[in-house]
C-alpha cells in the first residue's frame, strides 16, 4: 500500500482540519479518496478538492458503492457516528471518529463488537491522548513510578456566546430527533481534559479507568441553551480514586486549563508556573526531583490522524480505543439524570462583543478557583447559583 485512500466524513466545521492537513502535507502516506459531506458549498470552501478532482458524496453508502477506502475519518454531528462508524467498518475501512465516540454505552459496545467482527479499528478522537508526552506520563503511572493515585482534579472553562450555540442545529441540545445528543461544555468542547483523567488512570495503556459513581451540579445560565452550560462534577472510579472536574461556557475569559494529578509519590501540575510559561504537565516527586512531559494542551491536534494512517499501513490500533471514551459517556449519561438549576438572572451579566452576545456568571472566576482549590461543588463555596 503506498498511500492510504481515505474517506473525510464531515469537513465543513471541525473536520476542515483533517482536509487541510491532507491536502498541505504531501509527506503524510495518505490521500483522500473522497468526501461525504450535505452542506452545498464543499468545492467553494476548499477549491483544492475541485481541482484536484476529489468526489463529493451525501453519504457512505454512496461513497462506498463506488469505491474503497483504507481509513475512514468521521467529524460529523454526534448523533451521527453510531451508523457511520458501523458502515465503515463492514465496508472494510478503519476508522477515527471524532469525540464523543456516540451517544450510548450500548453503541459503543456494539462499535467494539464490530471491530472484533471485522478485523479493523475504530479509535476515538479525544488528541490529547495521543501526545507523545502525555503517553509517556501514562506509562510512568503504570510502571510504578509515581505510587498509587490519590486524586485528580482540573478546572477547564472556554467562553462561548450564542454564535456558538447557533453554528449548527444540535450545539446545547438535550436531544436531536429523538436521539440523546446531550452537548455541553463537559460533553464537547471542554471534554478532553476529564477524559485525560480517565485515560491515565487506565490500567493499560488503551484503557481508561471504569467509573463507580458520577455526582455533579449543573447550571444554565444562557436560558435558551436546552442542556446546562456549567458543570461541577466528581466522579470515582471503581479502584476509589476521586477525580473532580469544572467546567462552562459563562465566564468574561477563557479559564485553565488547571490540572493537580496527586499520587502516593509526587503530584503532577497542568498551569503552574515554572517561568517557561503554564502550558505544560510537570510532575513534582516528593523526593525533590522534577519530571517535565513537554505537553502542550494545543499541541499535537492530528497527531491523531498520523498515528490511525501508521496503524493502518502498519497495523496495530490507536492508542485512543472505543473503551478510552466510554467512562465519559457513562458520566455524560449520569449527568443527564440530574436536574439542571437556572442561574438567577441577578448573578448573570450580559455583553454584546463583535456581533456577538455572552452570558456570564459574574462571580464565576471566583467560585471555581475556590472549588478547584478545596474540592467542593459551587453550592459549598457559596455560589448562590440556586
Amino acid at each position: 500500500m503506498e498511500k492510504v485512500q481515505v474517506l473525510l466524513m464531515g469537513v465543513c466545521g471541525y473536520g476542515s482540519g483533517y482536509v487541510q492537513e491532507l491536502l498541505n502535507h504531501p509527506s503524510l502516506p495518505a490521500q483522500i479518496a473522497g468526501i461525504c459531506e450535505v452542506a452545498p458549498d464543499v468545492y467553494e470552501r476548499f477549491p483544492q478538492l475541485k481541482e484536484q478532482g476529489i468526489p463529493v458524496y451525501a453519504s457512505p453508502e454512496e461513497f462506498y458503492r463506488e469505491k474503497q477506502a483504507d481509513l475512514a475519518v468521521i467529524a460529523t454531528p454526534i448523533h451521527l457516528h453510531y451508523s457511520q462508524v458501523i458502515t465503515c467498518l463492514k465496508a472494510g475501512s478503519n476508522v477515527l471518529v471524532e469525540k464523543p465516540v456516540c451517544v450510548s454505552v450500548e453503541e459503543a459496545q456494539s462499535m467494539i463488537a464490530m471491530e472484533r467482527e471485522t478485523g479493523h479499528f475504530a479509535a476515538v478522537g479525544y488528541q490529547m491522548d495521543y501526545a507523545p508526552g502525555l503517553k509517556q506520563m501514562k506509562q510512568d503511572i503504570l510502571d510504578g513510578k509515581f505510587g498509587r493515585p490519590l486524586l485528580m482534579k482540573t478546572l477547564h472553562a472556554v467562553r462561548r456566546g450564542r454564535a456558538y450555540y447557533g453554528r449548527n442545529g444540535w450545539a446545547g441540545r438535550r436531544e436531536v430527533n429523538g436521539c440523546p445528543v446531550n452537548d455541553s461544555p463537559f460533553n464537547n468542547s471542554c471534554a478532553h481534559q476529564f477524559q485525560i483523567m480517565t485515560f491515565l488512570l487506565g490500567d493499560a495503556m488503551d484503557r481508561a479507568a471504569e467509573l463507580s459513581s458520577v455526582q455533579g451540579e449543573l447550571y444554565r445560565a444562557d436560558s435558551r441553551v436546552e442542556n446546562f452550560d456549567t458543570a461541577a462534577v466528581c466522579v470515582r472510579t471503581t479502584a476509589g480514586v476521586p477525580i473532580y472536574y469544572y467546567t462552562s461556557h459563562n465566564l468574561k475569559a477563557d479559564l485553565g486549563a488547571f490540572a493537580q494529578f496527586r499520587f502516593e509519590k509526587g503530584t503532577v501540575y497542568l498551569g503552574k508556573d515554572y517561568g517557561n510559561g503554564t502550558e505544560e504537565y510537570v510532575a513534582e516527586m516528593n523526593d525533590g526531583s522534577r519530571v517535565s512531559y513537554g505537553i502542550n494542551p494545543r499541541s499535537g491536534f492530528m497527531q491523531k490522524l498520523y498515528d490511525a494512517v501508521n496503524c493502518t499501513l502498519h497495523g496495530g490500533h490507536p492508542v485512543c480505543t472505543v473503551q478510552c471514551g466510554i467512562p465519559h459517556l457513562e458520566a455524560v449519561h449520569a449527568l443527564a439524570e440530574m436536574p439542571v438549576a437556572q442561574v438567577p438572572e441577578s448573578k448573570l451579566v450580559r455583553t454584546f462583543e463583535n456581533g456577538d452576545e455572552f452570558c456570564m456568571i459574574g462571580n464565576l472566576e471566583e467560585v471555581f478557583l475556590t472549588c478547584y482549590e478545596k474540592e467542593q461543588m459551587p453550592s459549598e463555596a457559596g455560589a448562590g447559583w440556586k
